[in-house]
């Protein structure tokens, strides 16, 4: 009799990380992946995500048993260096091989991240340096459902479906970012909505848009304390794991900066030494402004946004390019 292993409601299971070592100690694309400074690996229940500028280029299913697979959007399989396709009097594009069809190394995978780049909006982009820079960030892109429901975390990320995925149900959350933070001793798990400065959300006549964002997303947070708790214990100890292979990988192979090492709190939270909070009161991160519109119409809009929300969390940065440690 073959005993299946009991998939998780929160994180992912060790056959499963224990699979994704083996591969790690050979050439594979999640070596690869590994190598990359600029993606973030996300835990779900029962799969990781793999983004770069909130897409996401690999899911990668726990099947169970120890049984890896990865998934990923055709769209992030053109192959950057082919520019031009010639439309034949038959009907057929040449060349036909535009895309990538089997994982040839560490090109495919940075063909892969130039289309996300190249698909990424200014948000995302602006985003980015933030959460790869920060050792603080433990998950992006969280999806939420709405007061009232539970935590969704059995919906695929939008980008990757598998064959048998429903569509998104858009009674959901999203927030952009979730870090740790020490506040007196005391661990908390903190949610950050991101805008660009030019995200017309954030200025309004009367009310702006963000803050009933917020307000719905103070709602869902508080709904959903338990969970969250439960959910980021699991985060935590899959992060553990992931930054042991990243380590062990790059020990092997010469990389031109060392590896960020993760806070701290991550790996007290666990190893159950702390019990982290649930910060409901998400921070709004503001950012794409320069000098003169930070002294000018940022500082109305952000007094604006403090007339109608006067306990609203803002951190605001101009350029997010060099920035480390933000949050």
């Amino acid at each position: 009799m073959i005993i299946q292993q009991a998939l998780s409601s929160h994180g992912v299971s060790e056959a499963f990380l224990d699979a994704l070592d083996n591969l790690a100690r050979k050439p594979s694309w999640w070596r690869d992946v590994l190598l990359r400074d600029d993606v973030f690996i996300a835990v779900r229940a029962n799969s990781l995500n793999v983004y770069h500028r909130g897409a996401s280029i690999f899911r990668i299913d726990d099947a169970g048993a120890g049984r890896v697979i990865p998934w990923t959007h055709t769209k992030y399989l053109i192959r950057q260096q082919q520019v031009l396709a010639q439309l034949q009097d038959n009907g057929h594009f040449e060349p036909s091989d535009i895309g990538w069809t089997q994982y040839s190394g560490p090109s495919t995978l940075s063909d892969m991240i130039r289309s996300a780049t190249d698909l990424a909006g200014a948000e995302k982009s602006g985003l980015h340096p933030l959460i790869v820079g920060s050792s603080k960030v433990i998950d992006v892109e969280l999806s939420l459902l709405r007061a009232s429901s539970s935590v969704d975390e059995s919906l695929p990320d939008a980008d990757v479906h598998s064959a048998g995925a429903t569509s998104v149900d858009r009674s959901q959350d999203r927030l952009d970012v979730v870090t740790v933070e020490n506040r007196g001793g005391k661990p908390f798990i903190v949610f950050h909505e991101a805008k660009h400065f030019s995200n017309p959300a954030l200025r309004a006549k009367g009310e702006p848009a963000v803050l009933a964002q917020i307000v719905r997303y103070q709602a869902t947070l508080r709904q959903h304390d338990a969970t969250l708790r439960q959910r980021y214990v699991a985060v935590c100890q899959a992060l553990v794991r992931l930054h042991t292979m990243r380590t062990a990988v790059r020990a092997a192979v010469p990389v031109t900066e060392p590896l960020q090492a993760p806070d701290p709190l991550i790996a007290a939270i666990a190893a159950g030494e702390v019990q982290a909070e649930i910060d409901p009161d998400p921070r709004l991160i503001v950012f794409g402004f320069d000098g003169d519109q930070r002294d000018g119409r940022w500082e109305r809009d952000a007094k604006r946004l403090r007339e109608h929300q006067p306990a609203l969390k803002i951190k605001a940065i101009g350029n997010t390019r060099s920035a480390r440690e933000f949050f």
